[in-house]
């Protein structure tokens, strides 16, 4: 089983809660806030390739 990232992952139970009738505006809007501050920041959770090695390969 292949891993999905985490920006994937929430991307995928935001929609899960949107199809089962939630309203995510406010969620899908601090989740945007958190993956750009995240990735301006070099932080390595910001890596959205899957397999992707801290030594850049």
């Amino acid at each position: 089983m292949q891993h999905k990232s985490w920006p994937d992952l929430c991307e995928s139970l935001l929609t899960r809660l949107e199809t089962s009738g939630a309203d995510t505006t406010a969620e899908r809007g601090e989740f945007a806030v958190l993956v750009a501050e995240c990735g301006s920041s070099g932080c390595k959770m910001a890596l959205s390739q899957k397999g992707e090695n801290d030594n850049g390969d």
